[in-house]
């Protein structure tokens, strides 16, 4: 670090940019720097000062900066092809990325439709999931994000409430209940473990007293929770969820636009457990590898055989897009990508788990391949969340030069490293996220007066 944050060039870019930009777009708290390069697992900011990337263009960029045969594939692409709307004009970039999704998709899954987002992929997705089973209900869980689109973002997008402000009143066809967290029960007090599949005791309830099963499409769940906190339900909370789906007749979505190609240590995340049976599965950020834009839904014959459903877009699997997931694809299957993940899910676990005794303000320590988080709790004693220590350790890890995934009103720090990122770079990470945990428990933030009154808050 040569600055202090922002430093002065960035400053003078803010005040030059700003009056050009949306509110939100100008509103530098969250991330006081500009990015002017990336250096291998680096950011370099306009100062000229350094931080480890722990963001991974939210998951997007999932090798660090975009790797040479992810590029050269894309630069053929594009000499061969140029741009095209493959879900019109039928192409071979498009085709060999169709035969290996197929070739690798787990389960039942064996067809693909193109998307750009992973906005675009949930929405087609719950259109795949009405029309199959020509029922109007889809079920969610709260915390879970599927995008900024209006009907997304209003009805099942909640890691926080400003999210859905002013809109969730105005979306009917979508049913939440809360994710399974073993940490923190939405129905008891104090730190768990508890018994995941309580959530499902709920839905249970809301089907005797709120909802009939016979109206719901199907399920909409993150295999792992990512802008929520790093949450991986139980095998027992799968097996019931599965049983659920059976005997309902409800189609099982899971959406991995966060977590497939590679994530949290599988090539998607639903293989960490057993007997997992979708129906829909959802690809998007690092489905891209890098490159650019692109995002799939994998179905199964039963959902998308006759469909009539068309849900293609103007950029949905351009030729270079496909090239560049392609390469990607092969970057993870000629080893040592996914061995990496792990690598990193064991370091964070061992590194930062011991914090859990050491101060008041570390609640829990969860990872799942190369995404973690830290939960950050007032006391061990109230266990209620502390979002303004959350945010004050963000903002101390910067000054260490590490730059993690931030909310205002959060009480959780995510890491969402490359998947490639060596152990030594990522394990002095963790150490100098260590120290910055140091220094804010030795004079912490005072919290709001409620952890609803930070949320409310968040969006300032």
């Amino acid at each position: 670090m040569h600055t202090a944050l922002p430093g002065p060039n960035s400053q003078a870019l803010f005040e030059r940019h700003d009056r050009n930009a949306t509110g939100s777009n100008a509103d530098h708290e969250v991330y006081p720097l500009v990015q002017t390069s990336r250096r291998g697992h680096l950011i370099v900011d306009a100062d000229g000062n350094t931080f480890a990337d722990h963001l991974s263009a939210w998951g997007a960029s999932p090798f660090g900066p975009t790797p040479a045969p992810v590029k050269a594939a894309m630069d053929e692409a594009w000499a061969r092809h140029g741009m095209q709307i493959s879900g019109w004009m039928p192409n071979t970039a498009a085709y060999a990325l169709v035969d290996r999704l197929a070739h690798i998709a787990p389960g039942r899954l064996s067809r693909v439709e193109y998307s750009v987002s992973g906005t675009l992929a949930v929405e087609g997705a719950v259109k795949f999931m009405r029309e199959a089973r020509g029922r109007p209900l889809i079920i969610t869980f709260g915390g879970q994000y599927h995008g900024e689109s209006t009907y997304m973002s209003a009805g099942a997008s909640s890691d926080l409430s400003n999210v859905s402000s002013g809109r969730t009143q105005y979306v009917a066809g979508l049913v939440m209940v809360p994710y399974p967290n073993r940490f923190r029960s939405p129905f008891r007090k104090g730190p768990g473990p508890f018994d995941d599949t309580e959530v499902l005791d709920y839905l249970d309830y809301l089907l005797v007293q709120q909802i009939h099963p016979g109206q719901v499409a199907g399920v909409l769940i993150e295999p792992v929770l990512g802008e929520g906190g790093i949450h991986a339900p139980s095998q027992a909370f799968w097996d019931r969820l599965g049983q659920m789906c059976r005997r309902w007749g409800w189609l099982l979505c899971l959406d991995e636009v966060q977590t497939c190609m590679g994530r949290t240590g599988e090539m998607f995340a639903m293989q960490r457990w057993q007997g997992i049976d979708p129906d829909l599965l959802l690809l998007g950020k690092a489905f891209a590898a890098g490159g650019q834009p692109i995002a799939a839904i994998l179905g199964t014959d039963d959902v998308m055989k006759d469909s009539e459903l068309h849900l293609g877009s103007t950029y949905g699997f351009a030729p270079a897009a496909c090239a560049g997931a392609l390469a990607g694809i092969d970057l993870i299957a000629n080893g040592g990508v996914l061995e990496n993940a792990r690598l990193l899910e064991a370091v964070f676990l061992e590194e930062m788990r011991p914090l859990i005794g050491r101060f008041e303000q570390v609640g829990d320590v969860r990872a799942a391949g190369a995404m973690a988080a830290i939960e950050f709790v007032r006391s061990r004693h109230s266990h209620e969340p502390a979002p303004a220590f959350q945010f004050a350790v963000h903002q101390a890890a910067l000054r260490q030069g590490v730059l993690c995934i931030s909310q205002r009103g959060k009480w959780h720090l995510r890491l969402q490293p490359a998947l490639t990122m060596p152990e030594a770079v990522f394990r002095d990470s963790c150490r100098r996220l260590q120290a910055a945990i140091a220094g804010v428990a030795d004079s912490p933030p005072v919290e709001a007066e409620s952890v609803q009154l930070a949320a409310a808050q968040a969006s300032r």
